[in-house]
């Protein structure tokens, strides 16, 4: 009966090590399937380290330098033996020993009830040990292995919460015995430590999850606009084609209507005349610019401008428009020309009315200014304009999209009566 409470201690100890190599190794997302033998080498050389160092420095040393013995080369194997980030390391180990801490409460409350007798703690801490076991290679380990995604801001949050523990932990009650001879100090101590934390974590994971939300609004925003002007784009391209079929077969419009007139069936001829030219009058393309997609989209949004008396102004020298996705530059214009035309239509004189866009190249870069009059002064927030109408303004946070999306500068501005957009890309 003498040795059963250093055998019941050793064999606690042999469990412990086995459930905190099982845990890291599976949050840090190493497969045992997959790494059988990585496993098994850590068991049998962590497993005959700890037996060693029981033997020399004894139970308490053992204990004090554990940090140093197993946590930091278990975090050192698996960064470099097998080649995960140091922040994945990190969590995964000391998450692993945070999850021994209800392994340990477990056996503390059921000793409780035999006078905290030690010989029942370590027999309850080894049977609970495979039960909790599973439930963190089970629920836990899926989730946490997802953090291998994120970025080093996401990771070093996440990693403050056991590390603070762990730190705490070997401070209070390994090193020193101050959790249960402070009093009422370290327990305020505690307890504001973790309101604090607590707080510091939940001000961070909202302000991560506004930026996030943020980004994906403005990247459905983004989505939606180049699925628009894909679709214009498409719609226009089949005028193009269109016009481009009636000025090939112009030449068998012209014998047709020459019987006609030689057959002297002048009604018939004129109704032909009629509908070619209704045809053609749906498709006006005006070349602005080198790049179809992009000429297709000026000349249509032009044409709805002079439609409704708008003077255009228009000068497109720029060329190289191969650092960007086409459908985000039309998005970007068809977005800015449909608000210009909006502006310009709400002023009575027609005279008044005018757009004037420039497209250019400057040291390497895409610039594009763009004046329009308005007759309804528009409103800023924060230097941009906004509208408090329903379904308007989602065409500036468009624009504004497109151009942080390629890095650049924007500015709107008005006055005197013109408002004006410029951006640098």
């Amino acid at each position: 009966m003498t040795n059963l409470p250093n055998t019941l201690n050793l064999i606690n100890y042999a469990f412990v090590l086995f459930f905190g190599i099982t845990a890291s190794l599976c949050l840090a997302d190493i497969s045992f399937r997959k790494h059988r033998k990585t496993y098994l080498l850590s068991y049998l050389c962590f497993g005959i380290g700890q037996v060693i160092f029981y033997l020399v420095l004894g139970e308490n040393r053992l204990y004090q330098w554990y940090p140093l013995l197993i946590h930091l080369p278990l975090i050192l194997l698996i960064y470099f033996g097998l080649k995960k980030s140091i922040y994945v390391s990190m969590v995964a180990v000391l998450s692993a020993y945070l999850m021994c801490t209800p392994r340990k409460w477990v056996g503390t409350f059921v000793s409780s009830f035999f006078d905290y007798d030690p010989l029942i703690a370590d027999a309850a801490t080894i049977i609970v040990t495979l039960p909790l076991l599973f439930l963190v290679v089970k629920y836990m380990a899926p989730h946490i292995i997802k953090l291998k995604h994120e970025n080093k801001t996401i990771l070093t949050l996440f990693l403050l919460l056991p590390l603070s523990y762990y730190i705490l932990e070997y401070a209070f009650t390994v090193y020193t015995d101050l959790m249960y001879t402070g009093g009422p100090v370290i327990i305020d101590f505690m307890d504001s430590f973790l309101v604090l934390l607590y707080f510091i974590l939940s001000i961070l994971t909202i302000e991560f999850s506004s930026q996030r939300n943020q980004a994906e609004r403005e990247n459905l925003l983004l989505n939606t606009a180049a699925a628009q002007a894909q679709k214009e784009i498409a719609q226009l391209s089949l005028a193009d084609k269109k016009s481009s079929i009636y000025r090939h077969d112009l030449r068998h419009h012209l014998h047709f209507l020459q019987e006609c007139i030689r057959e002297n069936q002048l009604e018939q001829a004129m109704q032909y005349m009629k509908e070619i030219c209704d045809d053609l009058d749906k498709i006006p393309v005006k070349k602005y610019c080198q790049d179809k997609a992009l000429n297709l989209i000026l000349s249509s949004y032009l044409e709805k401008a002079t439609e409704q008396n708008i003077q255009t102004i228009v000068s497109v020298t720029a060329t190289d428009f191969s650092r960007f996705q086409i459908p985000d530059l039309c998005s970007l214009l068809a977005n800015a020309l449909e608000n210009a035309i909006h502006s310009c239509a709400e002023i009575t004189d027609p005279n008044a009315r005018y757009i004037r866009l420039k497209i250019y190249e400057k040291n390497h870069q895409l610039c594009i200014n763009m004046a329009n009059s308005y007759g309804k002064e528009p409103v800023f927030e924060n230097d941009i304009p906004i509208s408090h109408r329903a379904e308007h303004g989602i065409g500036v946070q468009s624009m504004i999209s497109v151009v942080e999306k390629y890095h650049g500068i924007y500015g709107f501005f008005a006055s005197t009566g013109e408002f004006r957009f410029q951006t640098t890309l």
